[in-house]
């Protein structure tokens, strides 16, 4: 039996490792800081960078934006700002988190909570670039949005260009409610005239914010991402952004149980329980089911001497968390009429505060119905969905961004050079200025902007590309290889590409579609020097594409437009993710429509076949797509060992920002393949032949 176990453990291994075809990120969704490190670095290299961050900052692959930044060899990070609730997110509410120096990075750690929620000149003077990258939970009395607000007026006041990492907003981009802040009663939890629930993105607040500030900003937007998604859509991880917010649940719950400050009705268990002392649990939830609140249901509960419901939010798109708040609000007071805080022209209460407005005390004091509660700020909520709609960056579409967005409100400010940490010796060596935009006038507080701008003019439409000459049929006795490269457009295809041209050799490259905005001038370069190009879907998501024949067609053509986009000709040629005999599409496909004998894959190919495409698989790999931990010299033995007398091969390889190795060894896989007497050419959608060898 022992020496089966090494055999046992190796087919555990092999069962974990995902389908040969390429790596991907399976997220939906692209954040922000995915987004700044693969397509949009410009906007720090060669920067003394200061980041606001805690737990949530990790990219879409969980890699923490601090260890991003310190391996970054063109960046240096000079300073860490830490919200509310401290840089691991663990203090607790109401603690004043403390300044320091990082134990480990050496740099200074400042709070923004406390006692100093603005930056000061000397915190700023540690760099030329602020980043921001913080999970908001949706709410307009979360701190986060503040904290951002006073960093971008200390960057305004300094200075400094501000960069935004978006990410979604959990509560999706719908849900518009609640009684927008009246000035006076503006505080740190209601930093900007916003309702409870604002319905946007951390990147378009700072759109919406910087209407009155004017500094210089920039959002680094998301890939993929729609206003109608859930968060569980996105398929991110949550990240616990506070020691209350442990899951998706509590932050759903958070403004449906949590908006009775200085009330008796309280929360607990983490935001999912609502109640009061001298409230009849039945009777309360029989109120709240009866107004049909959408996507929620109330169960009685009582917890000690408190009578109470427990949420049951069972569908996220349209539960409306604002609304069951204020619903169990008048209700528990119909129950049990408390004493409702009220302002004074001295003390403007926490209930207030959180409203944003005295109205809603006042209602409630007076016994109006949830009903009209609801009525009594519907106005002013209206005049905010027009006026937000300047600054959203997303639609129903799933967005591509062209570049990071400058929002059109920067005035031209003067560039201060860095000073040294506190508490180092020595200087540090100013930055490089950077480039001066052309600012618009800035318009004043309350008033439609125009749309937020790329940070570049859009580039001309491109020249139609040639296509790849027609490559003779197979003569007798002839062998033919054809090189493939997965994945791309990335920072290793111009590697490739160098190459390929001094051997003077064509090859094929199955684009990701998602890959393709701010790495057109490679696909131009690929086209130009003709090698043939190809899809490779958009997204590269097993879980989206093969659902259905729709959803894969509607992929892959959203990357074929971009690739059109970019050179002027619409790719022919195709690679099913996985390859065409993949099994990972029958875990994914809609159970309702297909089945085992009649696979999802099987639709595919039909309409494929209907609409002119050609399929190309492999019969050759390098090996790469098994992982990014691999040498040259491993790359080129995997083809060697594969290349027997064939006639025609097609060579599987991959040109993703993570397959230097795969350019390292291609100068000896083409010497390899000229040795053994093949022709190395570009796949022509003439030659069919080739679209089913594997």
């Amino acid at each position: 039996m022992k020496k089966f176990i090494p055999f046992l453990i190796l087919a555990l291994i092999l069962t974990m490792i995902p389908p040969g075809g390429s790596s991907a990120n399976t997220t939906a969704v692209q954040l922000g800081s995915d987004l700044l490190f693969d397509r949009f670095h410009q906007l720090i290299e060669g920067k003394h960078v200061g980041l606001i961050t805690n737990q949530t900052g990790i990219n879409s692959q969980g890699a923490s934006t601090i260890d991003l930044l310190r391996r970054d060899r063109s960046v240096k990070l000079t300073a860490l700002f830490a919200p509310e609730y401290g840089l691991d997110g663990k203090e607790q509410v109401g603690n004043q988190t403390k300044s320091y120096t990082h134990p480990v990075y050496g740099i200074p750690v400042y709070s923004l909570y406390g006692s100093t929620r603005q930056p000061t000149p000397e915190m700023m003077g540690h760099f030329d670039t602020l980043l921001v990258d913080l999970q908001d939970t949706g709410s307009r009395t979360y701190t986060y949005i503040s904290t951002l607000h006073y960093a971008m007026a200390a960057a305004k006041e300094q200075g400094k260009r501000i960069v935004v990492l978006d990410r979604p907003n959990p509560l999706g981009g719908t849900i518009v409610e609640g009684p927008v802040l009246e000035k006076p009663y503006q505080s740190f939890i209601g930093i900007d005239e916003l309702p409870l629930a604002h319905g946007m993105t951390i990147g378009e607040l700072a759109l919406f914010f910087n209407r009155s500030i004017g500094a210089d900003l920039y959002v680094v937007p998301m890939d993929g991402y729609t206003r109608s998604m859930t968060y569980p859509d996105t398929g991110l991880k949550w990240v616990p952004s506070s020691p209350h917010l442990p899951d998706l649940t509590s932050v759903y719950g958070y403004m449906a149980t949590g908006l009775g400050e200085g009330t008796p009705v309280k929360q607990a268990d983490n935001f999912a329980w609502i109640g009061a002392e001298g409230i009849d649990s039945v009777q309360f939830a029989d109120l709240l089911n009866g107004s049909l609140l959408p996507g929620v249901l109330f169960l009685p509960e009582k917890k000690e001497n408190a009578g109470g419901v427990r949420l049951h939010i069972h569908d996220l798109r349209v539960f409306n968390p604002v609304r069951t708040g204020l619903y169990a609000l008048a209700y528990a007071r119909q129950l049990q009429p408390f004493a409702v805080p009220q302002s004074t022209e001295k003390e403007i209460t926490m209930f207030d505060q959180v409203m944003g407005t005295n109205k809603i005390a006042q209602l409630l004091a007076q016994d109006k119905s949830p009903q009209e509660i609801v009525a009594s700020y519907a106005e002013a909520l209206g005049k905010f969905v027009e006026l937000r709609k300047s600054f959203l960056i997303y639609g129903e579409t799933p967005f591509v961004p062209s570049g990071a967005i400058h929002s059109p409100y920067a005035a031209p400010v003067p560039v201060k050079p860095p000073a040294p940490p506190a508490g180092k010796p020595g200087t540090v060596t100013p930055p490089t200025t950077p480039p001066p935009s052309t600012p618009e006038p800035a318009k004043p507080p309350g008033t439609t902007a125009p749309a937020p701008k790329p940070a570049e003019p859009a580039p001309k439409p491109p020249a139609p590309a040639q296509k790849p000459p027609t490559v003779p049929a197979p003569k007798p006795g002839d062998k033919i290889a054809y090189l493939t490269f997965d994945d791309g457009p990335s920072p290793v295809t111009p590697q490739i590409l160098d190459t390929l041209k001094k051997n003077q050799v064509k090859a094929t490259f199955f684009i990701v579609g998602r890959n393709v905005p701010g790495h057109e001038a490679i696909l131009k370069r690929i086209a130009a020097e003709g090698h043939a190009i190809g899809g490779h879907t958009y997204s590269h998501d097993y879980k989206l594409v093969y659902k259905s024949m729709e959803a894969f067609f509607a992929d892959l053509e959203k990357g074929n437009q971009l690739i059109e986009k970019a050179t002027g000709v619409k790719p022919v040629l195709f690679r099913y993710p996985g390859g065409s005999t993949n099994t990972v599409s029958l875990k994914y496909q809609d159970a309702k429509r297909y089945s085992k004998q009649a696979p999802v894959m099987n639709a595919i190919k039909a309409e494929a076949n209907k609409r002119g495409y050609t399929f190309i698989d492999w019969n050759v790999t390098n090996g790469d797509a098994r992982s990014n931990k691999y040498t040259a010299q491993q790359a080129l033995a995997n083809v060697k060992a594969q290349v027997k007398a064939q006639k025609e091969i097609v060579v599987l390889m991959h040109d993703a920002s993570t397959k230097t190795p795969t350019a390292q060894a291609l100068p000896e896989v083409i010497a390899f393949l000229k040795a053994k007497g093949y022709r190395l050419e570009a796949i022509h959608p003439d030659q069919p032949t080739v679209s089913h060898v594997k």
